[in-house]
């Protein structure tokens, strides 16, 4: 895949703004970091459940899809897959149950969007958008939850801001609220959404940008959760090991 320096995502953005060495490094050099258990147990749940959301029917359709869905890198032995294997499938049924009982009208699952922003073409994928009135939305994004989630993190997140811009100006809908959806509760996380903050977002996403181009490296990160620690050249923890428990450099992948 060519590298554009003008196409701007919330993963790009986030690398950057966690360390401008893990952004070069995966982006511009195309270095990938190695998964972890965590991560990949977060890609098997996420994929899942969005083949599940593009046709599926019942429990046994969604534990199906994670099967299919399941991805065998990351883990030390096969016993540790198998254990991480069962808790992700104990994370689908619980689900599975709190989807039931907390029926909602899905407008879009893994909807894309792009729209032009000044010289930058800002892209996204939105896990789930459920219709909440006529021309309301209601924006939610799937979260593990590994370290937990709180209120905090849903108003304070750049990622569903990024997201609300995306859904008003490509798909031309009036977002009215965002959310978490942590699985590993299940419980949903929400707070309302003020369309007029979309100015300071993108205000934001154009002054980091503008950095990124220059490949502005004025910084480090925390290079002890860095998933690429042990082979960036300006690492300062490449013997270092993760805190245990907890996934690496951006936190929860879904």
């Amino acid at each position: 895949m060519i590298f554009d320096p003008l196409e701007l995502n919330y993963s790009k953005i986030r690398a950057y703004i966690d360390c401008p060495f893990l952004y070069r490094a995966i982006y511009v050099e195309r270095k990938f970091a190695p998964q972890t258990p965590f991560s990949s147990l977060g890609l098997s749940v996420h994929r899942a459940l969005a083949r599940y959301h593009a046709g599926g029917r019942d429990l046994s359709d969604l534990l199906a899809h994670y099967e299919d869905a399941w991805l065998h890198q990351g883990y030390a032995s096969a016993q540790e897959s198998m254990e991480f294997y069962k808790r992700g499938s104990g994370v689908l049924e619980n689900w599975w149950i709190y989807n039931q009982n907390n029926k909602a009208e899905i407008l879009y699952s893994e909807k894309h969007f792009a729209f032009p922003f000044g010289k930058w073409l800002v892209k996204g994928t939105i896990d789930r958008v459920d219709r909440v009135g006529k021309g309301a939305v209601e924006l939610i994004d799937y979260k593990m939850g590994f370290e937990g989630r709180k209120l905090e993190d849903v108003t304070g997140s750049l990622q569903l801001a990024i997201y609300a811009a995306g859904i008003e100006r490509a798909l031309n809908l009036k977002v009215v609220a965002v959310s978490y959806l942590v699985l590993c509760g299940p419980e949903k996380i929400s707070a309302p959404y003020d369309p007029a903050s979309a100015a300071a977002t993108l205000e934001f996403i154009d002054r980091t940008a503008e950095k990124m181009l220059a490949l502005e490296m004025s910084r480090k990160g925390d290079c002890a959760r860095c998933a690429m620690r042990n082979s960036c050249p300006e690492s300062s923890a490449r013997a270092a090991a993760s805190p245990a428990g907890k996934p690496l450099a951006s936190g929860d992948i879904v």
